[in-house]
C-alpha cells in the first residue's frame, strides 16, 4: 500500500470510529440487527443525518455503507471512496487528531 498513504494523519472532523470488524460475528456472519443498530446507534450515527463512511481507501468503509444501508435501512448513507488516502492530501481541509 505504498501509494495508499496521507501526507497528514487525524480523521475528518465529528467522524466516529466504528472498525467494520465489529459489524459481525466470530464466523465472518453479520450480526443481528438489533446488535447492529446497538452498535452504531451507541456513537450517535443511527441520528437521522445523513452518513458518510470512509475508512483508508474506500474498502472497508464500503462495508459500513453496506451495512448501514442494506440492513439497516439508513436512505442517506455514502461511501467516500477517496477516503483518508484522498482527504489527509487535500490542501486547506479541516483535520481532527486524537
Amino acid at each position: 500500500y505504498e501509494n495508499e498513504g496521507a501526507q497528514r494523519a487525524g480523521h475528518i472532523p465529528r467522524a466516529k470510529s466504528i472498525p467494520w470488524a465489529q459489524a459481525v460475528k466470530e464466523d465472518g456472519t453479520f450480526k443481528s440487527a438489533d446488535d447492529l443498530r446497538d452498535l452504531y446507534g451507541g456513537k450517535g450515527v443511527l441520528s437521522g443525518d445523513p452518513i458518510i463512511a470512509y475508512c483508508r481507501i474506500g474498502e472497508r468503509s464500503a462495508h459500513t455503507w453496506f451495512v448501514l444501508h442494506e440492513l439497516l435501512g439508513e436512505r442517506d448513507v455514502k461511501n467516500y471512496d477517496g477516503s483518508w488516502t484522498e482527504w489527509g492530501n487535500l490542501v486547506n481541509v479541516p483535520i481532527e487528531k486524537g
